[in-house]
């Protein structure tokens, strides 16, 4: 049975002599609880009540929408739920498992007993390695290929394999103690070797990495075909490469390369450095 109000107090008041009277009152709220519902239990491991247990309720949708913190018996209560369906329980604590109880239904003034057991998240004495790469200009490096290798009497033991997302993170998990390179790749970028240590459990280390350009990596190259009006390959067609500066309506060509082109119409120039370039090309009778 609820009260149908909430415990109510009047304000403090003084009788100073003898055969005073006074008057107390008190106004009563009525108790919300009567309109809403009340989930409580015992949250648990294989040992015991656990302390310190996030117990979150979402709607069907998962939108959060109440929670509690189970105390050192490992009880924890939440009141004031409106009446609904499909409301879904979890509960989480670092080094365990996520715990979904089944979907409840609650209704005006009932309260639900739920009680949960936990289980100890086998990785939770794994660590966590996660990196931010950035070009020497604060950008982001997409697509660089992180390899974590351990290292056991100065011997290489490659552990996992993967590239940055378009932010220039990577995540390694799982990884236990011990010392590590982690170690970066890319085509025109110098290759890295970062040296991480992980000495306890549980441990989450952030790396922040600038991975500079290499000075011959770096650079592109530019290749085609040279042909006549008739479609027909030209072998042996002088080819120019030429840088352009300037602007748009007034641009300068620099002619930096030449070469001529294969018995197949094929022409390469080869560490060409950034920029905007042009070709032209022509044969002698």
């Amino acid at each position: 049975m609820s009260d149908l109000y909430k415990l109510g107090q009047s304000v403090p008041g003084d009788i100073k002599s003898v055969g005073e009277e006074i008057k107390l009152d008190v106004q009563l709220e009525e108790n919300p609880q009567l309109e809403t519902g009340t989930v409580k239990g015992t949250i648990s491991d294989a040992e015991g009540p656990i302390e310190g247990v996030l117990i979150k309720i979402m709607d069907s949708e998962h939108n959060p929408l109440y929670h509690d913190v189970s105390k050192a018996d490992g009880t924890y209560t939440i009141s004031e739920i409106a009446p609904g369906s499909s409301y879904h329980f979890y509960a989480i604590k670092d080094g365990y498992l996520l715990k979904e109880e089944t979907n409840f239904t609650i209704a005006k003034g009932q309260i639900i007993v739920k009680n949960s057991t936990l289980e100890v998240d086998p990785a939770a004495a794994y660590s966590t390695i996660t990196a931010h790469v950035k070009d020497e200009e604060g950008n982001p490096i997409e697509d660089l290929t992180a390899t974590l290798i351990k290292m056991e009497s100065a011997v290489e033991i490659p552990k996992e394999t993967t590239l940055t997302n378009e932010y220039g993170q990577f995540i390694f998990t799982n990884v236990e103690q011990g010392d590590y390179i982690v170690r970066t790749v890319k085509q025109g970028y110098v290759t890295t070797n970062i040296e991480v240590k992980i000495s306890k459990d549980s441990t989450i280390v952030n790396l922040e990495e600038v991975v500079p350009t290499s000075p011959v990596e770096s650079l592109g190259t530019v290749n085609g075909i040279i042909t006549d009006s008739n479609g027909a390959t030209v072998a042996g067609a002088g080819v120019i490469l030429y840088k352009v500066s300037g602007t748009d309506t007034n641009p300068i060509y620099t002619p930096i390369k030449y070469t001529k082109t294969s018995d197949s119409g094929v022409y390469l120039f080869g560490e060409v450095p950034k920029g905007k370039y042009i070709i032209k090309s022509n044969k002698e009778a």
